[in-house]
């Protein structure tokens, strides 16, 4: 039995996470609505989020560090959801190790 999707039914956001999918999708809930006109040319908003991407990506203090600057151009009303430090792919491999480095018995797949 397999369950079918209809195509009106928008696929689940990635999990937020340091990852690159991740602050592409909170990027653009962040722009819809604070300002829409910025993701409105998907080419552009493409090339545009690969830079954003090369100088604020995939580091907790980068993402703060764009999460105060959209701030500071957009106001306060919505904030950039930053990812927690911890949820960098190599960080969630220990946490499901207990955090020693040691594989528990039920972790493995």
């Amino acid at each position: 039995n397999s369950i079918t999707m209809s195509s009106a039914t928008p696929p689940p956001p990635p999990p937020v996470s340091l990852g690159k999918p991740s602050l592409r999708h909170r990027l653009e809930s962040y722009y819809s609505l604070v300002a829409p006109e910025a993701i409105a040319n998907k080419e552009e908003w493409t090339r545009k989020f690969e830079i954003i991407y090369t100088k604020f990506g995939g580091d907790h203090i980068k993402e703060t560090k764009l999460a105060d600057k959209l701030a500071k151009k957009y106001g306060e009303q919505v904030r950039l959801l930053v990812a927690p430090p911890h949820r960098s792919q190599r960080q969630q491999v220990r946490a499901a190790n207990d955090g020693d480095g040691r594989v528990k018995k039920g972790n493995v797949q």
